[in-house]
């Protein structure tokens, strides 16, 4: 593709290449190109400056004057300098479409992994690769983000799966799939602006209120003790008195207001929660228009001029005046946030009250360099989004965010839990310096030299 682009730049001041006149036709057909290795191989952000360019060059090559010989042999009589500034643009939109380039394969995770679908939902198990070796592990349970549902996770719960869970994570029709363009905006609508606007929050309330849904429906699936095959149901891998929930964004704030107002159900032991770069939108109060009282005396003019004072007031744009009341975790909770979390104002005010209103122990986990997208596959499916959206500091890891740290945290955490009450099979990696705030100390431990 760039290939056909560079000879259809260069081709006016060739001699051999100008004689060509089929070459025309390159940047259409680099266009094509670029348009087919989306539906072969998903979404490709850094491929779209790329394609932007050629349809540009398909566009000017295919007009009406550039299919004139007459454009070519004027174009011979000037000098070659003209070209370098279309090579400069090649050479950025393909070098972004090469330097952002997954370095491994990204391909959903197949092995090990149990698929099905139970009304609505499409759910995935990960578990223990060798059939010989399964036992019931502690059980994950992970709500995917909004933005990228369970492709968004795929590789964390492979990671989670190697340090000694099993985990399980699901995609729910009508939610994470199946939407339109316009649930896609007001889902990015809450996560930029649902702690200032009242119209995002609103959103960002509705998203809280349907993790909270796939809550219950989970928790009611899961002891049931479902068959994954013929020979094995889920507390055959899985135990069901070491239990954790994770939840990316809206999950997460679903997690925190679940465990203030219930208990889990009889025959499942919920040790500790994950909340990762979880705004809590339902805990934000929104600003009440001040609207003088109409006088009883008041005259037909006056009283139309308050109905209009009145109507421009409701009409106008509300904003959010910050969190009201907060729910605190009863159980230990984990708080994941980017090193833009350092900040308790902002979009992370009522997180850090939620943390100093939790019931039980509650950590927060900063990573230097994690970004708003980090903490899932973004890292490694998506790079260029991942840098576009980085963090502030610079980072303690190689690549902060990726999918092997956040299980490094995750079941560093779990491991702290299952420890305090008498023992942890899940692997443990030692952590580098990154910020974190604790009430107790107990965890994580010092980081290394």
């Amino acid at each position: 593709m760039t290939l056909f682009l560079l000879l259809h730049i260069i081709r006016p001041y060739n001699k051999r290449l100008r004689a060509i006149t089929g070459l025309a036709w390159l940047p259409l057909l680099a266009f094509l190109c670029s348009v087919v290795l989306f539906p072969a191989y998903g979404f490709r952000p850094e491929l779209i400056p790329l394609l932007i360019y050629a349809a540009v060059l398909a566009g000017i090559s295919l007009s009406k004057k550039a299919r004139y010989s007459t454009v070519y042999e004027s174009i011979r009589k000037t000098r070659p300098g003209l070209a370098i500034p279309p090579l400069v643009i090649l050479a950025v939109t393909a070098g972004i479409a090469f330097y952002y380039t997954p370095e491994k394969d990204t391909a959903p995770i197949t092995c090990g992994v149990y698929t099905l679908k139970e009304k609505e939902y499409l759910i995935r198990i990960y578990t223990e690769v060798n059939e010989s070796l399964m036992s019931p592990r502690p059980l994950m349970v992970l709500l995917p983000p909004v933005l990228g549902s369970q492709a968004a996770v795929d590789q964390v719960c492979g990671e989670l799966r190697d340090r000694g869970f099993t985990v399980l994570s699901y995609s729910r029709r009508g939610f994470d799939y199946g939407i339109g363009p316009i649930q896609w905006i007001r889902r990015i609508n809450a996560s930029l602006s649902g702690t200032n606007s009242a119209s995002a929050n609103v959103n960002g309330q509705t998203l809280e209120k349907e993790r909270g849904e796939d809550i219950l429906f989970l928790m009611s699936w899961i002891i049931q003790n479902p068959a994954l095959e013929e020979r094995t149901r889920l507390f055959n891998i899985a135990s069901r008195d070491e239990v954790f929930f994770a939840g990316y964004g809206a999950g997460g704030s679903a997690l925190i207001q679940w465990s203030e107002r219930a208990f889990p159900p009889a025959g499942l032991k919920i040790l500790g929660l994950i909340a990762i770069e979880s705004y809590l939108w339902s805990a934000y109060q929104t600003e009440i228009p001040e609207i003088p009282i109409l006088p009883p005396d008041a005259d037909w003019i006056t009283s139309i001029k308050h109905g209009f004072k009145s109507w421009f007031a409701e009409m106008k744009p509300k904003k959010i005046t910050g969190p009201g009341q907060v729910p605190g975790s009863f159980l230990p909770i984990l708080f994941l946030v980017s090193d833009r979390g350092r900040d308790p104002f902002g979009r992370y005010q009522a997180m850090y009250r939620s943390f100093e209103a939790a019931r039980g122990p509650a950590i927060i986990i900063s990573s230097d360099g994690a970004g708003l997208l980090d903490y899932s596959d973004f890292t490694v499916k998506y790079p260029v989004l991942a840098a576009l959206i980085h963090g502030r500091e610079r980072s303690a890891w190689d690549k902060p965010g990726t999918p092997g740290e956040t299980a490094d945290l995750i079941s560093g955490f779990a491991a702290s839990v299952l420890n305090a009450g008498g023992g942890s099979r899940l692997r443990n990696a030692p952590l580098p310096l990154k910020i974190m705030i604790t009430p107790n100390g107990a965890w994580p431990p010092a980081p290394s030299p």
